[in-house]
């Protein structure tokens, strides 16, 4: 559950990445494309949407499968859900977990760090984002934008992680992550951006 959380939560940060800075030069059509979908994310004060997630891990010989539900609410709100009913939330405040209806307590300082990273960036629509180096382009009717961390915090999270986003919907279709454990895809369906998110959610 641990591992899923990181790797839920990188969603949202993605969805609202705004790094143009740090993009590598580009066509001049991809650079539309992807400044469109930046555009979008700048808007983004609630987001909601349906996952799929299958992890391919070293340690296991088969895939994993894990489906649910996230939310993410401006400024720095989270909430994971399987449909096991087992969930994570993080907020300003920090963060816990729940399994089996009982919850645990506190998540570990590491990932209450990443979870105060990754919030922090959402709410960055504008200037460099630091830690991350990112290259992107288009294919077909996706913008594929393929993420590299700089920073030494963040190559021992992740390797690198691929997004899939639809051109004219501009909304996130799926991503990929890879770090020394092996690689998990999630997609994506029924996302929906600025609708009513009830912020009991995240008590």
């Amino acid at each position: 559950m641990k591992t899923t959380f990181l790797k839920t939560y990188l969603i949202i940060v993605l969805i609202s990445f705004t790094g143009l800075g740090q993009a590598m030069a580009q066509s001049a059509q991809e650079k539309v494309v992807f400044e469109k979908i930046v555009a979008s994310a700048a808007n983004m004060q609630t987001m909601s949407a349906d996952f799929t997630e299958k992890k391919q891990l070293k340690m296991l010989s088969e895939e994993v499968v894990n489906t649910g539900k996230i939310w993410y609410k401006s400024p720095a709100y989270m909430r994971w859900e399987y449909d096991n009913k087992n969930y994570g939330v993080y907020s300003p405040r920090g963060g816990y977990m729940v399994r089996n209806g009982q919850r645990e307590g506190a998540l570990s300082r590491g990932f209450s760090n990443m979870g105060r990273i990754i919030t922090g960036l959402i709410s960055k629509f504008s200037g460099e984002v630091k830690d991350f180096a990112l290259s992107y382009k288009v294919e077909g009717k996706e913008l594929i934008i393929n993420v590299q961390p700089t920073s030494a915090k963040m190559k021992g999270a992740v390797e690198r992680i691929i997004m899939k986003f639809d051109t004219s919907s501009t909304l996130i279709r799926s991503f990929e992550i890879v770090n020394t454990a092996g690689c998990t895809l999630i997609t994506f369906s029924s996302v929906s951006i600025n609708a009513d998110v009830d912020q009991q959610l995240f008590n």
